[in-house]
């Protein structure tokens, strides 16, 4: 039976008295209400949450303080900038290798044909969010493109430019023919189901740094597939690794970065964003205690 919502709200420095009598430390409270005046404290509640030792009264473990929270909420804040940068160079891979293989197989408007789609209800679904899309892009190529030329669709190499992330996974999940999709996923070294299945929690886990959402210790709404067996180096397989926490969509980052970019320093930034933030406990991320010993994070 659902109840009556009935909590006012209160403000900055009626928050800063809740939070003491909850045990909380707070040593600059005049800092705290600054802080809670631009981070709402519903927020904040996310990062408090594994710092209580009563949840269900909100009474905080000893020696908690403000500046623990803060910590903790900035560590996530720059883990979801190292995700975005990171991903941002998977995504152009991912555009360009799809553009390269299937254009030279099929011509410059392979995209606009529902014969290479599989569920053409989905193609339609996609093809007209790709428009929509086009609608809201203001770059000048795409200007261009529709004051000259009559196709309603532009070439996959302009179309694919103006997609999104979540949108090129779409239509690479629906492509008609298994081999074109083994094609393009074996120049990472993965079989097309793995492929399609890392996509989409990448595409996941950029759309949750996007919108500025706890990223650090969440458990995640969508879990890759874990890998028979990969072409380059992955996790050791004699270990039992949880697919739904971030060390695991961490560990698939690296497998792509690594393939993309052998100099790729996504390691080194996150060893010292850990080093920075040592309170910060990685087990809550599904980091097992061995994990450094992983070539993979070499």
């Amino acid at each position: 039976m659902k109840i009556q919502y009935t909590k006012k709200a209160l403000s900055a420095p009626e928050q800063v008295s809740l939070l003491k009598s909850r045990g909380l430390i707070i040593a600059d409270e005049k800092n705290a209400v600054h802080t809670l005046n631009h981070i709402n404290y519903y927020r904040l509640s996310a990062y408090i949450y594994p710092l209580l030792k009563d949840k269900e009264n909100h009474i905080f473990k000893e020696n908690v303080s403000f500046q623990n929270i803060i910590d903790i909420y900035n560590f996530d804040r720059e883990l979801r900038l190292l995700f975005l940068d990171a991903i941002e160079r998977i995504e152009v891979s991912l555009r360009t290798n799809i553009i390269y293989v299937l254009s030279l197989k099929y011509g410059s408007f392979w995209l606009s044909n529902k014969y290479f789609f599989y569920i053409e209800s989905k193609y339609n679904t996609q093809i007209t969010k790709l428009k929509e899309e086009f609608e809201r892009s203001d770059e000048k190529f795409l200007r261009h493109y529709f004051d000259k030329y009559e196709q309603e669709i532009p070439p996959t190499w302009i179309s694919l430019e103006i997609a999104s992330f979540g949108l090129i996974s779409l239509f690479y999940q629906n492509l008609k023919f298994n081999k074109d999709k083994k094609e393009i996923s074996n120049r990472y070294g993965l079989n097309h189901i793995t492929f399609t299945s890392w996509l989409h929690t990448l595409t996941y886990t950029r759309n949750i740094c996007a919108h500025h959402s706890r990223l650090w210790n969440r458990e995640l709404g969508v879990q890759p597939s874990i890998p028979k067996s990969t072409r380059d180096l992955w996790l050791n397989k004699s270990e039992s690794y949880k697919n739904d926490r971030i060390f695991y969509v961490i560990s698939i980052i690296i497998y792509f970065l690594r393939n993309i970019n052998h100099s790729d320093t996504f390691i080194s930034k996150f060893n010292s964003l850990i080093t920075s933030y040592a309170m910060i406990d990685l087990a809550a991320m599904g980091f097992p205690k061995n994990w450094k010993e992983e070539d993979l994070f070499a």
